[in-house]
């Protein structure tokens, strides 16, 4: 029967709708919850949003390892996120949205910066 595919075809399009939408709103959700964080998360946040390990952060904070592991664990609970990948994807997301700071190579590679950085100086290389 060739009626039985437009139907399949359209739940599993409707499927996709509710789970698009389900997805955006835990999106919404976590970075609604980024000024729950303490200025100490944030700085450990922002440090995650660059893909950086618990080592790595805390040698740059000058904190032990331990506390850096911590410090992510309450970020993942307060943005109930599942995993750190999740968290730095928040806290990119943040980052541009909150600060206006450009991606990396977006469009124009002249204005481009890291997060948290100023743009190249025109000349510097």
């Amino acid at each position: 029967m060739r009626t039985a595919e437009p139907l399949t075809e359209s739940r599993q399009l409707v499927a996709a709708r509710q789970a698009a939408l389900i997805h955006q709103h835990v999106w919404d959700a976590a970075l609604a919850r980024v000024p729950l964080l303490s200025e100490r998360e944030l700085d450990v946040f922002r440090m995650l949003a660059k893909g950086s390990s618990n080592r790595t952060i805390a040698t740059h904070l000058v904190i032990t390892e331990r506390t850096a592991k911590a410090h992510v664990a309450r970020i993942l609970a307060k943005l109930a996120v599942e995993s750190r990948l999740q968290a730095g994807i928040v806290g990119f997301a943040w980052e541009i949205l909150t600060h206006s700071v450009a991606v990396p190579c977006a469009t124009d590679p002249t204005r481009c910066h890291p997060l948290g950085g100023s743009p190249p100086r025109a000349g510097n290389a």
